[in-house]
């Protein structure tokens, strides 16, 4: 299930913001790409990546230098 994120409608729509979707883990779009720091949606964009990336049980792991290394054999 896609997360909507409210950003600035800069079009002739009359609303003062619409709606972005940000996919999350088991979407076909994921992980969405983050945004240039210049754009004017990266604020609200990039926090919704951040939070869904937070959320996932296996988090931790995305940090880990080491995460992609498989372990030693113990003699």
């Amino acid at each position: 299930m896609s997360r909507l994120v409210a950003v600035p409608d800069f079009g002739a729509s009359g609303s003062l913001y619409q709606h972005v979707e940000v996919a999350e883990p088991g979407e076909a779009a994921y992980p969405t790409p983050r945004l240039p720091e210049g754009d004017p949606w990266a604020p609200a964009v990039n926090r919704a990546i951040d939070e869904i990336e937070g959320a996932r049980p296996d988090a931790y792991l995305a940090n880990d230098p080491y995460a992609d290394l498989e372990p030693e054999a113990e003699p």
